[in-house]
């Protein structure tokens, strides 16, 4: 019995320890926390922010808008704690020109630090979105930048993007003017199908796809042509999904605790599956290209340029004077350059269409000075083709463009960290520290705009010489600009007036509000429409 009171004595005595330890550690934590956030560098305004989590409670609403409130609330510069990390928010065009020079000798040339938990991604670190090796992403921004400025792509994109829209277009007329359809996620399979293969030159059939799914009727595509680019989309929204759970979720929980290892092993699979679809391409594409004889002409797609690059076969007659590009581009770098062009080149494109016929419909004097445009450069024949001649006409369809992404802007938010110390909007700050450029708030900040909450298309009509150079940015800037923005806008005014010279994208609810999404993009989840032939006859 004595034995006995003396164990439970011993257990209650050693129970009582482990709290009283794990109590003083927590306590130590917190302690150390908020002392480190009260003696911090420059302190800004912000919602004081709670241990581990930082402001996660604090966040209202979608994320953009979330910010936006805190713009109206602190400021223009102000600060959160995110992800355990102090981040500076900027909300005016000055604040942000040091960040968006062109010079490689930016200290911002890395959008956030090297995490090592993506490496198990295999996402990060290739291509040019996230790589943060300069010379690697000198190296492929070259190339990508090569194969996509070409005036052979263009013409391949203008072709393409013809043939996209006269199938979208038979698809509509299937369905019928009077029924709703969801014309966001028209355009996000148009986007799709367009992207990859101007990329891969391997045709998808995500649009038949989506028809199928919703009409009695069925497109001609094979079934198994339909699965297999389902499956294809759906692998590239899970790995880009997917980096959000390896940076939130510490690796060792990942690894070992059985919920966690679960979600990580069926990512690490469909990254494996969809890797392996492009190494599989990539594969047929050199075979194809090697057994094409020397006297025909090879296609001009991205995939193929990246391939012949720095070859007999190199379909862009061009050589580099730097040594250090002179060299073929490897398997792993044209895979690397190749996901960021599909995932880079889909949902900021779609999303942006989207907006266009959610805003033009509520500003029916813009939309109908927009058509008057598309009928004096391309005439009353809506069968007539459309040419890069006819595009560079179109300057308030342009504007337009841009004024709607200034009101909704697809990318709201981008992040930029220091390399170096730097003076940002009047403070000194030390190096490693996490910037984040409020394009949302920068695009309506009355310091740069008159009247920023209206709509109107004229203000890109005309350079305002009293507004600062970096109060809209559209493609991002500075060294990292989007190496993609001429061929977006090629598919964002060649849609555009394919579309509205011939139809009315009419709301079935003008009066519902945009519903919207927004964490690292804005993305439109639902647009429902009726598209009424203009002349039904």
């Amino acid at each position: 019995m004595k034995m006995n009171y003396l164990t439970m004595c011993f257990e209650s005595f050693k129970k009582t320890d482990i709290l009283i330890v794990l109590l003083t550690t927590i306590l130590i934590y917190v302690t150390h926390f908020y002392y480190k956030y009260f003696t911090r560098i420059n302190p800004l305004p912000g919602p004081i922010p709670l241990p581990i989590i930082g402001n996660l409670l604090n966040k209202s609403g979608d994320l953009d808008e979330w910010f936006l409130k805190l713009h109206k609330k602190y400021g223009d510069i102000f600060e959160v704690v995110l992800l355990g990390r102090r981040r500076i928010i900027l909300c005016r065009g000055d604040y942000i020109e040091n960040m968006l020079n062109h010079s490689k000798n930016t200290k911002y040339f890395l959008r956030f630090p090297h995490l090592k938990e993506l490496d198990d991604l295999k996402y990060f670190g290739t291509g040019i979105i996230t790589n943060y090796n300069y010379n690697s992403w000198k190296y492929n921004r070259t190339f990508f930048s090569q194969a996509i400025l070409t005036p052979s792509f263009a013409n391949e994109a203008l072709n393409q993007g013809h043939q996209l829209f006269y199938e979208m277009e038979n698809y509509w007329k299937d369905i019928g003017p009077d029924t709703p359809t969801d014309y966001s996620a028209w355009m996000q399979r148009f986007t799709n199908d367009m992207i990859i293969v101007l990329t891969t030159g391997k045709r998808i059939y995500s649009l038949p796809s989506y028809f199928n799914t919703i009409s009695e009727k069925k497109s001609d595509v094979p079934p198994a042509s339909i699965e297999d680019s389902e499956a294809f989309i759906k692998s590239l929204r899970m790995l880009i999904l997917g980096n959000a759970f390896f940076i939130i979720i510490p690796t060792i929980i990942r690894r070992y605790f059985p919920f966690f290892k679960q979600h990580q092993d069926k990512l690490l699979k469909n990254r494996d599956y969809f890797y392996s679809k492009l190494e599989q391409i990539i594969e047929n594409r050199r075979k194809e290209i090697e057994e094409t004889p020397l006297d025909v002409s090879l296609r001009h797609d991205m995939l193929t340029s990246f391939i012949t690059a720095n070859t007999p076969r190199d379909i862009n007659k061009t050589r580099n004077v730097d040594e250090e590009f002179l060299r073929p581009m490897t398997d792993e770098e044209i895979l690397g350059s190749m996901g960021d062009a599909i995932a880079g080149g889909t949902d900021t494109t779609a999303n942006s269409l989207s907006f266009i016929a959610y805003y033009l419909q509520h500003n029916p004097e813009i939309k109908e000075k927009l058509r008057q445009e598309l009928y004096q450069v391309l005439g009353d024949d809506t069968t007539r083709p459309v040419t890069n001649g006819d595009l560079d006409k179109l300057k308030y369809t342009e504007a337009v463009i841009y004024e709607i992404a200034r009101i909704k802007p697809v990318i709201n938010m981008m992040m930029r960290y220091s390399s170096e110390p730097d003076e940002i909007a009047g403070y000194k700050w030390p190096a490693r520290t996490m910037f984040h450029m409020n394009f949302a708030a920068i695009n309506k900040n009355k310091a740069h705009w008159e009247d920023p909450e209206k709509v109107d298309p004229e203000r890109f009509m005309k350079k305002d010489e009293k507004r600062h150079k970096c109060a809209f940015n559209m493609w991002g800037g500075g060294l990292r600009i989007c190496p993609g923005r001429k061929l977006a806008m090629i598919e964002l005014k060649l849609l555009t007036a394919l579309i509205y010279r011939k139809y009315d994208v009419e709301l079935v609810d003008k009066n519902a509000p945009l519903k919207t999404k927004s964490t690292a993009l804005t993305t439109c989840q639902e647009l429902m429409v009726k598209i009424k032939p203009l002349n039904p006859n």
